[in-house]
């Protein structure tokens, strides 16, 4: 998987529109094929795609088009109406690689699972012409809880490989990461101890 972001090192916008419609629109859109033809007059289906704009089950039909616009704008989407009140609606590349933003932001460790005894050993070297990845990357590290060990080597209980290699790749760090998975080290039973384990 290869994800290419262009402007990195300005401000992310994602927590900006983290609970959006327009960001519900794109995950809807971003599920699927990417292309859907929906009516206006039958805001019934999709249902997922259509039920934060229905009120008094009638559809709020200029606020969704004020949304289509807006994501239009941003060149994330293409659509176009048809006859009879339909709307064909395309994700643009653009637009499926926000939907990505926004799933990283989402990320969570599965806690539940019963621990298998062993631990994830994070170790990272990220240049510093990728400070900001870097920054970014150790910042979502501790947002998932993983213990810090030292400055750029983390560790958690629980299984991230899936997680680690979305996030690597995600901000273009993967040659720059490496993932241990152990068994035992010094001091463990301290951490057993931190993680409740």
């Amino acid at each position: 998987m290869v994800l290419r972001h262009r402007n990195f090192d300005s401000k992310i916008d994602y927590m900006r529109i983290k609970n959006s419609k327009t960001r519900q629109l794109l995950k809807y859109l971003a599920i699927g094929s990417g292309v859907v033809i929906l009516s206006l007059l039958s805001p019934a289906l999709p249902h997922q795609l259509l039920k934060s704009y229905i009120r008094n089950k009638k559809i709020q039909r200029r606020r969704f088009l004020e949304d289509l616009k807006r994501l239009q704008r941003r060149d994330l989407i293409d659509y176009q109406l048809l006859d009879n009140e339909r709307i064909k609606i395309i994700l643009k590349k653009e637009g499926r690689e926000k939907t990505l933003i926004y799933d990283i932001d989402e990320i969570k460790l599965d806690k539940n699972k019963k621990w298998d005894g062993r631990w994830r050993l994070i170790m990272f070297d990220i240049p510093i012409r990728k400070k900001t990845a870097r920054d970014v990357f150790r910042k979502k590290l501790k947002e998932l809880e993983f213990y810090q060990l030292q400055k750029s080597v983390y560790l958690t209980p629980y299984d991230c490989e899936n997680e680690i290699d979305f996030i690597c790749e995600f901000f273009k760090v993967r040659n720059h990461v490496l993932l241990l998975t152990i068994s035992k080290f010094e001091g463990s039973e301290k951490l057993k101890h931190y993680f409740d384990l």
